[in-house]
C-alpha cells in the first residue's frame, strides 16, 4: 500500500509510505531553491514517483493536514468583519493580521484592498478539489487531517508498544496550538487541545520579528542569543511576561490576550529592553511554561515516556530542559519537527486510519535515519565535470579512499564541503550535504562566518561525533539517542578542549549529531579517520549552503555554492575538487 503524504504550507514537503515504512521524503525548497517554499510540493512529488518507478495511479491515499486552508480561517474573516461593523480603524486591523500571519498576508492600506483580499481568499476552490485537479487524482482518495494529530503521529514509528505521552506545540494548525495525547498499543487518544489564541509559538515568532529577525525562520537566532543575557537583567524584567501564560488543570494553556497580537504587547511593554536581555526573557519564559506543562501532563497521566513534535520543539534548549526532568524516563523528539514533518506524520496517520478501518494492527516500521532524498550516480558527476568543463576551475582527483583524504585535509585545518549518498530530509545537515571543519581551532568560526556562511556572530556551530566518543564529550546520563541534532547537552571537559569551535561559546552546551556505523557508515568512517589522525572523535558540521539559501540537493548545487564562496575543497561522490588559485569568486 502506497500513501503520499504532503505538507503544502511553509516547508512544503512530500513523503512516501509503503506498508508502514517511510521510503522517501524531501522538501520542495531543495528543488526550487526557495527557502521554506510554500505550496504544493510538485517537484518533490515528481521525484518520489519517478524514483520508485510508480505513478499517481499506484497511490492508494493522499494525506495532508488542513493548517493552510486559509480561506476557511475564521480568525481572518471574523476579525475583519467584526472590526468593519464596529468601525474600528481598518488599516490597523489589517496590519495586525499581517503581523499575525508573517509571510502569508501582505499588509494593505485601505478598506477596499482589505475586502478584496478577504473575498479572494473565500473564492478559492475547495482544497481537496484543488489538489485533485493539480495531481490528476481522485478527490475521494484525498484526506485532510487534523494538524496537531498529524504532528502527534510523526512520532509513532519510534515509540514501539509502550505507553507514551505525546505532546505537540507550534504556532497554530487546525485552530489549535498545542495538544496532549496518549499513544498505547498502536492507538492515539487526544486528551487536551489548546486554542491558537494562547500560542507560545506565536509569542516566540512575533518576539523574533520584534528583534528585526524573520519569523518562522529565525527563531533559532533568538534561542542562540539568549545565553549571552545577564541573569540579573532577565530577572529584573521577567515580571513583564511571567503572567502572560498559565497552565490550566485540563492541560491547556491560557493567555492574558490573543498571542496573535503579541507584537503590540512587545512594542508597548518591552520597547527599549536591550536585545540580548529581550532574547533571554523570551527564552526563559518559553522554557518555564513548557516545563510546567510537561510536568503537569506527567503528573495527571502518570506516563513518564514523553514524545514531542511541532515547531516549538525545534527549540533544542527547551528539549534539553525537558529531557533533564527527573519525571522523564524516556524521550523522543521528531526530527525536524516543524510543519515539514507533517508530510511524514500524515502518512502514518493515514495508515493508522486504514488499519483501524480494516481491523489490522497498526505497526509502523521504525524510522532509522533521515537519508530519504535524492542521490546522484558517479556517472552523473562525471557528465557534469565534462559538460561544465570543471577541470578549468578545479583540480579534480579521485582518491583511493575519499573519506581518509577528507579527514587528512580537515586535520590540517582545511574546510571541506561534502556531498555524498542520499540527501538528508529536514532542517539539519547530517553529513551527506555538509560543510566540515576541524572543531579545535576557534578561528574556524570566523572563517566560516565571514567567507562562507555569513552567519550571525553569536550563533554556535555544532559537531558530528562518532558514538564511540559520545561519553567523552557530552553529559548524557539517561543515554538518550541523539542522531538528529534535536536537543542540546552539557559538554564535558574533553569537549571544551577538543571541540571549542563546535560548542556554544557562552553556555558551553553542544547540539550533537551522534553518528553510528549502521546509520551512515561512510560518514562514520570519515570521522573515525579524523580521530586516528588527531585523537578527536568529532568534526564541526554545518549545512552546505550559502546564507539564506536551502541546503544543496544536486552536484550542480554543490559546485555553485563552492564557486560563490571561499570554499576551496569539495568532496562529491568519490571525487575531490580543489579550487584552482585563479578561479576565486
Amino acid at each position: 500500500m502506497f500513501i503520499l503524504g504532503l505538507n503544502i504550507g511553509h516547508g512544503a514537503t512530500a513523503a512516501l509510505l509503503k506498508d508502514g515504512q517511510i521510503l522517501k521524503a524531501v522538501s520542495e525548497e531543495r528543488f526550487s531553491r526557495i527557502k521554506n517554499h510554500s505550496g504544493i510540493p510538485i517537484r518533490s512529488i515528481k521525484w518520489i514517483l519517478e524514483s520508485e518507478n510508480i505513478s499517481m495511479k499506484d497511490i492508494d491515499l493522499v494525506t495532508l493536514d488542513d493548517h493552510y486552508f486559509i480561506s476557511r480561517d475564521p480568525y481572518f474573516s471574523q476579525n475583519f468583519i467584526k472590526s468593519y461593523k464596529n468601525k474600528k480603524p481598518i488599516k490597523k486591523i489589517i496590519s495586525n493580521i499581517g503581523y499575525s500571519f508573517p509571510g502569508l498576508f501582505k499588509k494593505v492600506d485601505s478598506l477596499k484592498d482589505g475586502l478584496t483580499q478577504s473575498k479572494r481568499l473565500h473564492e478559492r476552490k475547495n482544497l481537496k478539489e484543488a489538489i485533485a485537479v493539480y495531481l490528476n487524482y481522485p478527490e475521494n482518495k484525498i484526506i485532510l487531517l487534523d494538524h496537531h494529530k498529524t504532528h502527534a503521529f510523526s512520532t509513532v514509528s519510534n515509540l514501539g508498544k509502550e505507553e507514551w505521552l505525546v505532546l505537540t506545540l507550534d504556532g497554530e494548525g487546525s485552530g489549535f496550538c498545542a495538544s496532549v495525547n496518549i499513544f498505547k498499543d498502536g492507538q492515539m487518544r487526544t486528551i487536551s487541545k489548546t486554542p491558537k489564541s494562547a500560542s507560545l509559538g506565536y509569542f516566540y515568532a512575533l518576539a523574533t520579528m520584534h528583534m528585526g529577525l524573520k519569523p518562522l525562520e529565525h527563531e533559532f537566532k533568538v534561542m542562540g542569543l539568549a545565553p549571552y543575557a545577564k541573569k540579573d537583567h532577565i530577572n529584573k524584567n521577567y515580571t513583564l511576561v511571567d503572567k502572560l501564560f498559565r497552565v490550566k488543570d485540563d492541560l491547556t494553556f491560557n493567555s492574558r490576550f490573543s498571542m496573535q497580537f503579541a507584537d503590540i504587547f512587545f512594542k508597548k511593554e518591552m520597547q527599549g529592553i536591550r536585545f540580548d536581555t529581550f532574547a533571554g526573557i523570551v527564552q526563559k519564559m518559553t522554557e518555564d511554561k513548557i516545563i510546567e506543562w510537561v510536568k503537569a501532563a506527567i503528573k495527571k497521566t502518570g506516563i513518564k515516556r514523553v514524545a514531542l513534535s511541532g515547531g516549538v520543539f525545534m527549540n533544542v534548549k527547551v528539549n534539553q530542559k525537558i529531557a533533564a526532568l527527573p519525571e522523564v524516563e524516556k524521550i523522543f523528539i521528531t526530527p525536524s519537527c516543524g510543519d515539514e514533518s507533517n508530510a511524514i506524520g500524515s502518512c502514518w496517520y493515514g495508515y493508522y486510519l486504514y488499519c483501524n478501518k480494516n481491523k489490522m494492527d497498526f505497526s509502523p516500521k521504525k524510522l532509522n535515519g533521515l537519508y530519504l532524498g535524492p542521490e546522484y550516480s558517479e556517472n552523473h558527476i562525471e557528465q557534469m565535470i565534462k559538460r561544465d568543463r570543471l577541470e578549468k576551475r578545479y583540480n579534480i582527483t579521485k582518491p583511493k579512499y575519499i573519506e581518509k583524504k577528507v579527514a587528512q585535509l580537515l586535520s590540517k585545518g582545511q574546510i571541506v564541503a561534502r556531498f555524498a549518498g542520499k540527501s538528508e530530509w529536514g532542517a539539519r545537515a547530517l553529513g551527506n550535504r555538509s560543510i566540515l571543519a576541524n572543531p579545535t581551532d576557534p578561528d574556524t568560526i570566523r572563517i566560516l562566518n565571514e567567507t562562507i556562511k555569513d552567519r550571525d556572530f553569536w550563533m554556535p556551530f555544532t559537531p558530528s561525533l562518532i558514538e564511540e566518543y559520545s561519553e567523552k564529550y557530552i553529559s548524557n546520563p539517561k543515554k538518550i539517542d541523539a542522531p538528529y541534532m534535536v536537543l542540546t547537552f552539557d559538554s564535558l571537559k574533553d569537549a571544551k578542549k577538543d571541540l571549542p569551535a563546535a560548542i556554544h561559546p557562552y553556555d558551553l552546551t553542544v547540539r550533537p549529531q551522534i553518528v553510528s556505523k549502521s546509520m551512515n557508515p561512510t560518514y562514520h568512517k570519515l570521522i573515525s579517520e579524523f580521530a586516528k589522525l588527531t585523537g578527536r572523535g568529532a568534526i564541526l558540521n554545518t549545512s552546505f549552503n550559502l546564507h539564506g539559501q536551502p541546503n544543496v540537493l544536486t552536484p550542480e548545487d554543490a559546485v555553485y555554492t563552492v564557486d560563490n564562496s571561499s570554499l576551496n575543497y569539495l568532496a562529491v561522490g568519490s571525487y575531490l575538487f580543489e579550487k584552482r588559485s585563479d578561479s576565486a569568486p
